[in-house]
Order: structure tokens, then sequence, then C-alpha cells
């Protein structure tokens, strides 16, 4: 079985020997104190070091009070919702949005309402539009998730001027915008886009990141950045209101010998190599009438399949002949995306994206067949 299912990381690029060498400098610099609880009162030294990486990377300028560092930034988003959403409350999102987040949002009982991403991303004038519905009804969402830079499941990228347009908005609606940016280091080209949370005028972004797409998802560190204030009642809201202080040190070293700059730069490296002979498998091999993203970075691409083509119902074949995914109505709240696939090509080789492809276009050449339309 041929998987592009996961969001993996690349394994043989894991910083196996880096890890080892922050252990040793934990042991030799006698630091016990990574191994004992969090000083409650005081935080450690992540804290500090992530807010370089903002400044620096991110132009994010915050205070190390400002950043909540969790158990991954799926547990920082859960919290999140655990804190803010009531049963009946109304979120926005992406449509097709990451459906991690979606499932959490109704799990607290919230109705989520998704707004079309085109190849730009998320489009502010349809934010607006649903705010403005909302608001004739006597309603207001709680805010609106978004991961603006290549989005899970799509890949787009939201572009500079509706970057600064949807920032305006939340400013002037007081709409409280959670912006996910996993895979913002991933970069393959160009330079990067302002954050949301940089351009707004009144903090009305938090802003969700994480370090397991760039050292070790292992290590379980995500954070959220907003005002010092709200930080300060997420972690009083938590069930465990500690840190693993030991990974929390690891990772501090590691950002702070700079070895994560190199590493991040390795990276892209890889994921662009894979991500261009994804694409170069999709040109040569798939069916006319399929289309896909081009993303410029991080791990995914969205495939919309012939007309006529359900993947759903594809989706025993492909596995039948050994290649997986995830069908888009895993990422719809409403059950579209019968047509769409998502397709990940983080985890798996440059051998396997060939092979992989190879059969899935063999699976949806069959499909199509039995539509009863040509298959070229």
């Amino acid at each position: 079985m041929i998987s592009f299912v996961y969001g993996d990381p690349d394994v043989p690029s894991l910083p196996l020997e880096e890890m080892a060498q922050a252990a040793e400098y934990l042991a030799e610099n006698n630091r016990r104190d990574a191994l004992a609880y969090q000083n409650a009162i005081q935080g450690d030294e992540l804290n500090e070091s992530l807010a370089q990486k903002l400044a620096r990377d991110q132009g994010i300028h915050v205070s190390p009070e400002q950043i909540f560092v969790s158990h991954g930034a799926s547990a920082g988003l859960s919290l999140l919702c655990d804190m803010v959403l009531d049963p009946g409350d109304v979120v926005l999102a992406d449509a097709p949005a990451w459906m991690g987040a979606t499932n959490m949002f109704r799990l607290a009982g919230a109705e989520v309402i998704g707004v079309p991403l085109d190849d730009d991303g998320i489009d502010p004038a349809r934010v607006e539009a649903v705010l403005d519905d909302l608001a004739r009804q006597g309603r207001k969402p709680k805010f609106l998730y978004t991961i603006p830079t290549f989005q899970n499941p799509e890949g787009v990228e939201l572009s500079l001027e509706r970057r600064h347009a949807l920032a305006k908005l939340a400013d002037e609606r007081d709409l409280l915008i959670v912006e996910d940016d996993a895979y913002v280091d991933l970069r393959f080209s160009g330079e990067p886009k302002p954050t949301l949370f940089s351009l707004s005028q009144r903090g009305n972004v938090l802003f969700s990141g994480t370090l397991s797409k760039t050292i070790a998802a292992g290590l379980r560190l995500g954070y959220l950045v907003g005002p010092a204030d709200v930080m300060a009642t997420m972690a009083r809201g938590a069930v465990d209101t500690l840190r693993n202080t030991y990974t929390a040190a690891l990772a501090d070293w590691y950002l702070r010998s700079g070895k994560l700059e190199a590493h991040i730069i390795e990276l892209r490296q890889i994921y662009r190599e894979k991500c261009e002979r994804m694409l170069a498998a999709l040109e040569r091999e798939m069916p006319e009438g399929t289309s896909w993203t081009r993303p410029n970075g991080g791990f995914f691409i969205w495939l919309t399949l012939p007309e006529g083509v359900d993947a759903v119902d594809m989706l025993p074949a492909a596995r039948e002949a050994g290649v997986d995914y995830i069908p888009g109505t895993a990422f719809y709240s409403d059950g579209s995306g019968r047509g769409n696939l998502r397709l990940s090509y983080s985890g798996v080789t440059l051998e396997q994206i060939d092979e992989g492809i190879a059969r899935l276009a063999k699976v949806t050449r069959a499909a199509l067949a039995k539509a009863g339309a040509p298959a070229d």
C-alpha cells in the first residue's frame, strides 16, 4: 500500500543526532530542572526562543508572556474551543478545511459555516457577506479559522492583497481570527507574506504555530500567540497546566543553537523535490479532465477528478490497487467534495510517488470508463 493519506514528516530528515546533542547538553550542564515540573510562576526558556524566532521569521514582535506553549498545536486549538465555544455558537472556516479543526468545533457544539477557497485562498468579500447574513439573523461568529499559508487540504496561499483586506475586516467588524500557520516555514520559493497577526491593528488575531513540521512531531510542541492576559487565561483553563519541560528544553536548545534555521533550509528542498515529483507524475499519468493545485510549500495537493468520477466511490478500488487517499468529503461540513481528494507527498519516497500516482491514474481511468466517458 502506498498511502498519500497523512501529512507525516520525511522520516530520514528527522534530527535524531541533533536531539542526542541536545540531551547531552542538558546532562553536561546539570539541567535537572528539565526533568522536574515546570515552574508554574515563571515559564521556561522556550517562550523566549520562540519569541525571537517569530520576530526573525514572521515579523511577529511579542513578549514571551504572549506565547502559550501546548502539547502540539492541536491541543492549543482544542483548549481554545473549550474556553470560548458553547453549543449553538457559529464558527467560520475555510471550505474545504482541515478536518481536525472542524471536528473539534462540532464536538464543542458549534455550527461550522464554510467560506469557499479559490487559488488565492479565502475571499474577504465572501467572509463579509457571511457576516452580513448572520447579522441579519442576530448572530455573530465566535471566530474565523483559516490556514492562510499552504492551506490544508488545498495547498493554496492567501494573497497579499487578501491578507490586508482580511485583517482590516477583522478590525472593522471585531472578528476574531484564528490563524493556523503550521506550514509557514516550509516555503519553496519567494518572499514570505506577512501574517494576519502582524497586519491586525486591534489584536483581533490569534496565531497558532507548531514545531511538529520542522523539528519533530514527537516532541508535541505547539503554541498560540495573543494578548498576554488571554494567554494567561488559556494557561489557567488547561486540564494539565504544566508543559513537558524536557522536550521544551530540547527544542529550546535546537532553536538557540541555530540548528533549526539550517534544518528548515534542508526541509524546504526535500519537500519541494517531492512536490515537484508528484506534480510531474500527475501531469504524466492522470486522464484528461483531472486538475490539481500547485503548492509553493507545505505538504498537500488538492486534486479534482474528471466529471462523473466520485472520490468516495472510487476509494475501495484504489485501496485494492494499493494506493490510498482522503476523499474531499472529509474536509467539508456539508457533504461536498465528492469530486475531490487530498494527496500528501510529505511522508512518501520519490519512487512511491511515481508508482502511487500511476496506480491512482489507472483506477481513475477505470472509474471514468465506468461512468460512460472516454478515458482520455
